[in-house]
């Protein structure tokens, strides 16, 4: 750096003012190059999620299909709720296999079962996750009883309301039974094989139809009469391994040294692409400087030269 800087002083101020503007223009250059590049991508993402996005809507409505009449609320209805209720708790108990026999024989009494466990560790170690599906409306009697066979840690309750879900598969199974009774009674009629052939492929398309929905009617309903409540236990954690927590000295000395290569290789990079890159635009735009420079000074001396000789001829013809 010191030989090149010695160079460009030799050239002079417009070979060191060439030089920084290449670097200048070297650099907004491949900004400029590296936005358009991340718009580039990200236009692209943008396209791709929409039409990803437009795809999952047009599956949708295949799915579901598209009702014969719109479903309307009758006065019986019109206090309707259906809403689907869950729940989650953290424990920490006295013993993790007492506790959890003590808690599945609660909710059993409660009409309830258990839906699926896992274990994770042993010993004191031991953490154990349970989904039980209880009655909805022992919900709240449920979560009340959960919180006095531990130490809570943590509890989460919600609900989101599927009445209009409900209703609506409701009106597309009256509407594909109506259907169904009319295609019946035209089979009854057909006399011709085409005919029958016809009203029979009709006849089971409508009648697959029909299992699908009572198979999306029953799921919600379950849902709606049976709610999920998550219970997770685990031993007390002593003071000492809540402050170590999940640190890991070998893995903190390799990440150390992971980030050290890291900055090295960093180094190494920034000074292969100075000499590669920075050094033959700093030595461009130094001629190119020193070029303009020079031509510059020649037309200064040409002007001064000119103006002088003018103002000479302009003494003497005033002496005469």
């Amino acid at each position: 750096m010191r030989a090149l800087t010695t160079r460009l002083s030799r050239f002079g101020l417009p070979a060191l003012a060439g030089a920084v503007l290449a670097l200048a223009l070297a650099l907004v250059t491949g900004l400029n190059t590296l936005s358009f590049g991340l718009l580039g991508s990200g236009g692209s993402a943008i396209a791709e999620s929409a039409v990803v996005d437009k795809g999952m809507v047009s599956e949708d409505r295949l799915d579901v299909g598209a009702p014969t009449t719109v479903p309307t609320a009758s006065s019986g209805d019109a206090a309707r709720v259906d809403v689907v209720r869950y729940g989650s708790i953290y424990l920490e108990v006295s013993g993790v296999e007492a506790s959890l026999k003590s808690i599945t024989d609660l909710i059993t009494a409660e009409g309830g079962y258990l839906s699926g466990s896992s274990r994770y560790g042993q010993d004191d170690q031991l953490y154990v996750n349970a989904t039980f599906r209880v009655p909805a409306s022992k919900f709240d009697s449920v979560m009340a009883s959960l919180r006095e066979q531990g130490d809570v840690v943590s509890e989460d309750v919600g609900s989101y309301e599927v009445t209009m879900q409900l209703v609506d598969l409701e009106a597309r199974l009256k509407n594909l039974r109506a259907s169904e009774t009319a295609f019946l009674a035209l089979l009854d009629r057909a006399e011709s094989v085409s005919d029958i052939v016809a009203v029979q492929a009709e006849l089971s398309r409508i009648q697959g139809d029909i299992e699908s929905f009572e198979a999306q009617r029953a799921a919600l309903a379950d849902q709606v009469e049976m709610a999920s409540i998550n219970v997770s236990l685990q031993l007390p954690v002593s003071p000492v391994d809540q402050a170590s927590g999940d640190f890991d000295l070998g893995y903190e000395i390799s990440s150390a040294l992971a980030n050290l290569i890291n900055v090295g290789r960093a180094v190494v990079v920034a000074a292969i692409n100075i000499v590669v890159i920075g050094v033959p635009i700093a030595i461009v735009g130094a001629l190119f400087g020193s070029v303009i420079g020079r031509t510059v000074s020649a037309i200064v001396v040409w002007v001064r030269r000119s103006l002088g000789g003018a103002s000479k001829s302009a003494r003497r013809a005033a002496r005469r």
